[in-house]
């Protein structure tokens, strides 16, 4: 029982870095910041479009924690534990969007 109360808490815990690290980069995806912070890098990029990237990157990670909680805690009612894919569907809404936009 200890060890399943630890596993959870160490999905929830994982679950917040990945909601913390969605609003970060989601951010400057919204404002759409067009800054450039590092121009002397070799593959320079505004800031919007590498907070795009990233996202796209960060989403399978974040769906995986996301069917991990919603495999190992329990809630009483069953359409709460729906409720840990919302960081993935708002992720997917994102990466859609981000290459609709680098594409056209």
């Amino acid at each position: 029982m200890r060890e399943r109360k630890m596993l959870s808490l160490l999905i929830i815990v994982i679950n917040i870095i990945g909601v913390i690290c969605l609003i970060y980069f989601a951010i400057p995806y919204f404002t759409h910041n067009t800054t450039i912070p590092y121009p002397d890098a070799m593959l320079p990029a505004e800031s919007w479009d590498r907070a795009g990237m990233t996202l796209t990157f960060g989403f399978i990670p974040l769906l995986v924690v996301n069917v991990l909680s919603f495999i190992f805690i329990k809630a009483k009612q069953k359409f709460v534990r729906f409720l840990f894919f919302v960081p993935s569907m708002i992720c997917l809404i994102i990466v859609i969007s981000y290459w609709i936009t680098s594409l056209a």
